[in-house]
């Protein structure tokens, strides 16, 4: 290795961030660049790789696909915490698992985008202080199959546990202790009723669902338009009739009002002829 600084070209530029949206559907902006060169910059040291053009071809040639989802990992921003956009837990809290709680049937909840676990493990609570811990399950999808593997484990910084209402904490966090130190665990309890894998939001669910919730919150402004119609289009398939769709309170999806019923704002349930929508 000749130096311990990388210069990122404009056309190395371009040619990661293709790279990047051929494996995630997320076009970065040209803003991103500096954020690029920093988060890769770390991954030519360790494989000995003195340019970002080496690495690009790297990745490409590379056949097992790790490489490709490291680049993807290193990419994906993963801003989350506890009780995110408190009015949808309140929803959850004081209409809808009531309301589904009322059918008899197990409760499906996917958190379609849930990062590191701050969503689902949220949303596990909501149900575990209503319905104890049989019943229910949530699903949490992530493209990084690294925050995925952290979601898995439920270990957190204990800062974060400052936003989890303070009966929660006691029912459902342990303090850690020794190599844990200065963090916070989500119970087993909880944790065996969540399920956590990685999932390109851009493909059709397939295999897993249906569900009666689904959670995709503060994802879209990552995609164009019609990026955004296929995601919500495939997210949609996987809800079961009546089910609800909560995205975020900046996004709106008044492009898909063909096949969506937005029954208050950022809350939206599939129409009737969603089979011949979707």
């Amino acid at each position: 290795m000749n130096r311990h600084a990388f210069d990122l070209s404009d056309r190395e530029f371009r040619q990661i961030r293709d790279l990047f949206f051929s494996l995630s559907g997320v076009l970065l902006a040209d803003s991103k660049k500096s954020l690029v060169a920093g988060r890769l910059a770390k991954i030519l040291r360790e494989l000995n790789l003195d340019t970002y053009q080496e690495y690009v071809d790297y990745v490409r040639l590379e056949e097992s696909g790790r490489e490709k989802q490291r680049l993807v990992d290193a990419l994906t921003t993963n801003e989350t915490y506890f009780f995110r956009e408190e009015a949808h837990f309140e929803l959850l809290r004081k209409e809808l698992i009531p309301e589904l709680k009322s059918r008899n049937s197990p409760i499906n909840v996917w958190s379609a985008a849930c990062s590191t676990g701050a969503e689902p493990y949220s949303i596990a609570m909501e149900l575990a202080a209503q319905l104890g811990y049989s019943g229910w399950q949530v699903t949490g999808s992530d493209i990084s199959e690294k925050t995925v593997n952290q979601a898995a484990a439920g270990i957190y910084p204990l800062e974060m546990v400052e936003r989890i209402p303070e009966n929660y904490r006691k029912k459902f966090c342990l303090k850690g202790v020794r190599s844990q130190e200065g963090k916070f665990i989500v119970k087993p309890e909880l944790r065996s009723r969540c399920r956590f894998f990685t999932w390109n939001l851009m493909v059709r669910p397939k295999g897993f669902g249906s569900f009666d919730i689904i959670f995709l919150r503060n994802m879209l402004i990552y995609f164009n338009a019609s990026e955004k119609d296929i995601i919500i289009r495939n997210i949609v398939s996987a809800l079961r009739p009546g089910g609800y769709l909560i995205v975020g309170h900046s996004e709106a999806l008044s492009f898909a009002q063909s096949y969506l019923n937005k029954i208050r704002p950022t809350v939206y349930q599939p129409q009737e002829n969603l089979s011949r929508a979707v």
